[in-house]
């Protein structure tokens, strides 16, 4: 009973990385590895002009969805542990 929680946590980081992996893959994010690896020596990166940075977008509420996500597992483990402490 009282590693029940720490598997669940593990299994759903485990699940999220791979969500992730699969996400990056069909964007074709790893694409351009040649371009990719000479970005950090280039001195001419564009600046890119927040068109309204007062609204906030999507990807915004995706990343506090994905926060809460993981503190609610953290917080589930912590509290399955003390409830397996105690009882």
């Amino acid at each position: 009973m009282f590693y029940i929680g720490w598997i669940s946590l593990t299994a759903s980081g485990i699940l999220v990385g791979i969500l992730v992996f699969l996400w990056a893959l069909k964007t074709e994010q790893f694409s351009d590895q040649g371009r990719a690896r000479y970005l950090p020596l280039r001195d001419d990166f564009p600046m890119a002009q927040a068109q309204n940075p007062s609204k906030a977008t999507g990807e915004v509420y995706a990343l506090l969805f994905v926060i809460a996500i993981g503190l609610a597992a953290m917080a589930t483990t912590v509290i399955l542990t003390l409830m397996s402490l105690g009882g």
